[in-house]
């Protein structure tokens, strides 16, 4: 039998510079796939069709790997340290994407420890690595392999330690010996505590563990592709990617955050990426694809695609009445290359020209122009807008 002993294990993994170690075995994840086929079957996932997919294929580590003998949960902590001020005319960026995609940079650390093994072992093991990009419900995984547990915000809680934490996984065809008695079987848990159903600006969870992405500011700023009601776009606040509200206020991030801790991975860190904020108006003047992916390749803004980040952009600075932004809304509305861009600038020009003082003429002259827009969605946001804000 091959195996490995799980002390080997872990100081393999803080070698490469990962933490959080535990391990579980291949076998089904039954409970938790009868839970998403309810959650599927609700609606729930919206537009996100990689959550829609065979329950038995998310919840069957096997299948990825038939050889599969154990599955090993990794985790890497994010940046934790203290947000700075939002000053106007800046969008927030979730904890997440402050830095380099992780999905990238995690898989890269999980196939230097499985090189590390190796050479420790004396041969190679079969083995797939994981980091969010194959269809392998990861907080299941982690949750059975005993070192955290699912919390009412449905975000993978590790107890003294909190939730901002990359998982990646390594299914092996090895035996982990001397594995710890799983010590949270029947144990941490939420208690009473409800401060993340309360404080969620859009009340996107439908009970304890059960979120409607649909509602969720991070769906609504990375996943949904499409236009944003009036009420989607108020709920996304200052939030221009993503969003933390729900592990901000959970008692186990508050150590974490108050220590401001920084990442376990130097490419999580803010000034290898995005940072904490981006400059709303550098994103409204990104013109064309070439120029988006110049200034955020490699990193997770990247999922929203130019124009989806483009719309956010838009939206926030209505929301945090960036006045200053009226003449570049302006010229978005009137000149960017996509509809769904114009169409919500249309909006936020409206908002913020309103406020700003500008004259009615102007205003009017404006929407005239968007009013024959060649996309009907523009000319039918515009008609809105001259309905209900002017």
């Amino acid at each position: 039998m091959k195996s490995i002993s799980l002390a080997t294990l872990r100081e393999c993994t803080s070698e490469v510079g990962l933490s959080v170690v535990a391990v579980t075995d291949a076998q089904d994840l039954e409970l938790d796939r009868e839970r998403l086929a309810i959650w599927q079957q609700s609606g729930y996932a919206g537009d996100m069709a990689f959550m829609n997919r065979d329950p038995a294929l998310l919840s069957s580590p096997a299948r990825l790997l038939s050889s599969a003998r154990s599955v090993v949960s990794v985790g890497a902590y994010y940046d934790r340290s203290a947000r700075a001020p939002l000053a106007l005319g800046y969008g927030r960026i979730a904890r997440y994407a402050w830095g380099r995609d992780y999905h990238k940079v995690l898989r890269k650390r999980l196939e230097q420890l499985c090189e590390l093994i190796t050479a420790r072992l004396g041969y190679c093991p079969t083995y797939r690595v994981f980091s969010d990009s194959v269809p392998l419900l990861e907080r299941a995984v982690a949750h059975k392999a005993g070192v955290g547990f699912i919390g009412k915000n449905t975000m993978f809680i590790v107890p003294r330690a909190g939730s901002f934490m990359f998982l990646g996984e390594i299914l092996w065809d090895l035996e982990v010996l001397d594995l710890d008695p799983l010590p949270l079987a029947g144990g941490a848990n939420c208690g009473t505590c409800s401060r993340c159903l309360v404080k969620c600006p859009s009340q996107a969870f439908v009970s304890e563990r059960v979120l409607d992405a649909r509602r969720c500011i991070s769906y609504l700023t990375i996943e949904k592709r499409d236009a944003l009601s009036w009420q989607e776009r108020a709920w996304l606040g200052e939030w221009l990617f993503g969003c933390d509200v729900c592990q901000e206020v959970c008692p186990f991030n508050s150590r974490s955050l108050r220590l401001q801790s920084g990442a376990d991975v130097a490419e999580f860190s803010p000034e290898h990426g995005a940072g904490q904020a981006l400059s709303l108006r550098d994103v409204l003047t990104i013109r064309d694809d070439a120029s988006f992916v110049a200034r955020f390749g490699g990193t997770p803004i990247m999922r929203t695609k130019r124009a989806g980040l483009l719309r956010n952009a838009a939206v926030v600075a209505a929301n945090t009445e960036a006045v200053e932004l009226v003449g570049t809304l302006m010229e978005v509305a009137l000149h960017d290359p996509a509809p769904l861009v114009r169409q919500h600038a249309v909006w936020a020009y409206c908002k913020l020209a309103r406020l700003d003082g500008v004259g009615r003429e102007t205003i009017d002259n404006v929407l005239r122009r968007t009013g024959d827009d060649p996309a009907s969605e523009v000319g039918a946001e515009t008609r809105e807008c001259l309905e209900k804000m002017l």
